[in-house]
């Protein structure tokens, strides 16, 4: 478990300013840099994942990066997957005022989707805008 910014762990589904791991079931890793030196610090936990896009796709991580004025940006497996849809949206739904606008980009083909508050006011809605 890696600790939050305030030095105690995070809480599930918190939304850190920075880079962290969100991983399936909610639990935040906090990454003090960039994901690439965390990968390089965290051998046993990056599955020999040389990259961000190796280990998103290998473990079904999210990247996550918040950044000054709300801005968000996540790095999925597959962005029209359910499993995906319900942890982006468990994520967002949960941190309403962290965030203004989220670009989530898909690791298994190109394109990305740029979703706003409302996206997530339902499961529907946001598939509907994660298909975009």
């Amino acid at each position: 478990m890696s600790e939050g910014r305030a030095g105690g762990p995070p809480g599930s589904y918190a939304l850190l300013h920075g880079a962290s791991w969100l991983l399936p079931g909610g639990e935040v890793l906090v990454v003090p840099g960039f994901h690439e030196e965390w990968l390089a610090e965290h051998a046993e936990l990056a599955a020999g994942a040389r990259n961000v896009c190796e280990l998103v796709l290998r473990r079904r991580w999210i990247s996550v990066a918040l950044f000054g004025g709300g801005y968000l940006e996540l790095m999925v497996p597959d962005r029209r997957a359910e499993d995906v849809g319900r942890e982006v949206r468990e994520l967002l739904s949960r941190n309403p005022g962290a965030w203004s606008r989220a670009l989530v980009m898909s690791m298994d083909e190109e394109g990305y989707a740029m979703l706003e508050p409302a996206d997530v006011a339902s499961p529907e809605a946001l598939a509907a805008a994660l298909a975009r």
